[in-house]
């Protein structure tokens, strides 16, 4: 009976500690990855890097400063100790560098010889260490004309070319990266950051004098922050924003990408259209071992990019409240090592944070080097195996649909950027397989011209002997779109004496001009697609051109009425659709024209579209005119008081929505207050 009754329990404890579900905290995982999706969009993916050791947390480290890997050595430039730390990974052995030198170390560099390179800030100075640590030579303030005499020298970090040509970044040094020769002798500054104007700059480098302009310090752009050097003396720079809630190139406050790559000329060659996903607070920058580069956020992001500029992977983030593995407290700076394992410098930690790539992370990474090492066939492959794991990354398409542009087989390329939604590479590629076609079918184009004008000969023949029957007037009455383009002034004649069109004809022009607009919209070429077209529903185009139709018809008829219009509401209603017949009628063939051109022709698509929308904006000009009978000045008066009455009307929806909202929620905590207390 006893073991019936044992077997009885044992049974029950594991029926209940399997069914029952136990409660998980998922936020206490660090091992978060994210990438891009082909969306555009933010997404969770297989675990890339996940934390592993933590170590020299023991060391008596102080305001540490930067990391730099060498072998089996970690140089850490200790500011708070004045040295440099040298920890062997393998018999974890300890020596220092500089005692009694260095004021306060904050950028470190070994050659390959293991010369060591340290940029001391507050000294300022940058000292080199021969291999066995003595002092080998000292590089002080420039004494060149090169180096203004009001610039600050104070060396921050530190890079060295396979030349020998030292590369510093400068505190607050917005002229560039200070270049020295391998004896010290100061070259002149590379790679600056440009700056753009804003819209109130440019208004003032009109009006201000030179001693104006040269008072305006907010001007000067933003000092690089830090950088790394390649295998190939190519460099990679960090620039942080001026202002984290800036809106880009537009306000002047950031270059083009944070992240960049300096060319031997000190040019980025990422390219301009390149809109990396950056942050505003980038500390530093290393190079990885496939010519990639993780940049670091000073709140512990790491930033994965490629050697194109495209975002591969991000991951880290900064410990708030507790002490974990795989988050950072106050990030200083980050380096790789030769097996792909990154150290983050922890500053007030003062430890060094290990992530170690995972099998997802080392298959994306060896596609990407076997794409630009030319090897396609092994990157296909690969590719292949990262989109079964994550189908939803861009960065894998994008990948993908490159090797197969490289092994020209445009068709699939296509379809791959499609879903990365790339149009630089899309255009490439269907120029090639538009090439192609035409060289296959030039004669067949060549014989089907010539048939329709044939064709189109035969037909006004034909119809000389045999005029067509006169159209029903509600027809002529939609058709005469055509009349307004060709005679605008003398269509208006007959439209306002009410000759021609009528409400019903108009209102099928205004429907005409809605399926245009909503054809723009969604259904342009994808190589000259609009950026919302996919992710913007025809619904709420629909209701927005409606409702700017009827606030520009009832606001130039107000405004008319008060400034002796002689159009009715009736004639204004009429009058403003055929003033879209440049828009109905010509539109469609600049949509037929972004499925034909590429990138490379895109002015055979934009100049059209210019004079259509300046040529439409002329016709409601001279429709104003004639319609109210209004001079020249008063015609421009009239327009711009209905633009501010469609204004006044969007702010006065606005308002009136958030009102109404208010009083919903409140209306609701009422009720549900009410509730509450009946309940009690």
């Amino acid at each position: 009976m006893k073991k019936k009754i044992i077997t009885v329990f044992l049974i029950t404890v594991l029926l209940v500690t399997f069914i029952c579900p136990v409660a998980v905290n998922a936020r206490s995982s660090t091992a978060y990855n994210y990438t891009i999706s082909v969306d555009g969009e933010w997404i969770r993916t297989q675990d890339a890097y996940v934390p592993g050791a933590v170590i020299l947390r023991d060391l008596g480290l102080n305001r540490p400063e930067d990391i730099f890997i060498k072998g089996d050595d970690i140089y850490i430039a200790d500011a708070g100790n004045a040295r440099v730390l040298v920890y062997n990974l393998k018999d974890k052995s300890v020596r220092t560098i500089g005692d009694g030198v260095l004021s306060s170390p904050s950028g470190i560099f070994v050659s390959q010889d293991n010369t060591v390179y340290v940029a001391d800030i507050k000294a300022p100075a940058v000292y080199i260490f021969s291999p066995d640590g003595s002092l080998a030579q000292t590089i002080g303030r420039p004494d060149s004309y090169l180096f203004g005499a009001t610039s600050v020298y104070a060396p921050k970090n530190i890079v060295v070319s396979s030349q020998g040509n030292i590369y510093v970044v400068g505190d607050g040094a917005h002229e560039g990266l200070m270049q020295f020769d391998y004896d010290g002798t100061f070259q002149g500054y590379f790679a600056a950051n440009k700056r753009t104007l804003t819209f109130l700059e440019h208004i003032q480098e009109l009006l201000y004098t030179d001693a104006q302009k040269r008072k305006q310090l907010n001007r000067i752009a933003q000092p690089i922050f830090n950088i790394d050097i390649t295998s190939k003396d190519l460099i990679y720079s960090v620039t942080q924003s001026a202002d984290k809630y800036s809106a880009g190139a537009f306000s002047g406050a950031k270059p083009h990408n944070l992240v960049q790559l300096h060319n031997l000329g000190g040019n980025d060659i990422f390219p301009e259209e390149l809109a990396m996903h950056d942050e505003w607070n980038f500390v530093d920058i290393s190079t990885g071992i496939y010519s990639n580069c993780y940049a670091l956020t000073q709140t512990g992001l790491i930033y994965e990019y490629d050697s194109s500029g495209e975002l591969v992977f991000s991951f880290g983030g900064r410990a708030m409240s507790d002490d974990k593995n795989g988050l950072i407290t106050d990030a200083a700076a980050i380096d790789v090592d030769s097996d792909g394992y990154i150290y983050v410098l922890d500053r007030e930690r003062a430890l060094v944070q290990v992530f170690v790539p995972t099998d997802f992370a080392i298959a994306t990474q060896r596609a990407i080097y076997y794409l630009d090492t030319g090897n396609y066939e092994d990157s296909e492959t690969v590719w292949n195996e990262v989109l079964k794991l994550n189908g939803m990354s861009r960065i894998a398409h994008l990948g993908l649909g490159k090797t197969l542009l490289r092994q020209q087989r445009y068709s699939e390329a296509l379809e791959e950027f499609r879903i990365a939604n790339d149009q630089k590479n899309y255009s490439t590629a269907y120029w090639e397989l538009r090439s192609a076609w035409l060289d296959d079918n030039v004669l067949y184009l060549f014989g089907g011209l010539v048939l329709l004008i044939i064709a189109v000969v035969i037909y006004k023949k034909f119809r000389k002997k045999h005029p067509a029957k006169p159209l029903p007037k509600g027809v002529r009455d939609v058709l005469y779109i055509g009349n307004m383009l060709r005679h605008p002034i003398d269509s208006l004649y007959y439209l306002n004496r009410g000759e021609m069109g009528s409400v019903f004809s108009a209102s099928i022009v205004y429907m005409l001009a809605l399926i245009v607009f909503c054809a723009d919209m969604l259904l342009r070429g994808f190589i000259f697609r609009t950026p919302f077209a996919g992710s913007t529903s025809p619904f709420y185009l629909i209701m927005g051109f409606l409702a700017v139709v009827a606030m520009f018809v009832m606001g130039n008829y107000m405004v008319s009425s008060i400034n002796d219009g002689k159009g009715s509401f009736k004639q204004v209603y009429i009058t403003s659709a055929y003033a879209l017949s440049p828009y109905i009628c010509l539109t469609p063939i600049v949509i037929a024209l972004t499925y034909v051109f590429t990138l490379n022709e895109a002015f055979l698509v934009s100049f059209p579209w210019a004079v259509i929308l300046i040529w439409t904006a002329v016709s409601i000009f001279i429709t104003a005119s004639e319609t109210h009978a209004y001079s020249f000045k008063a015609t421009i008066k009239n327009l711009f008081l209905t633009i501010f009455f469609m204004l006044v009307c969007v702010v006065v929806i606005a308002l009136v929505y958030i009102f109404w909202k208010q009083i919903v929620i409140f209306v609701g905590d009422i009720f549900g207050e009410v509730g509450y207390r009946v309940s009690e």
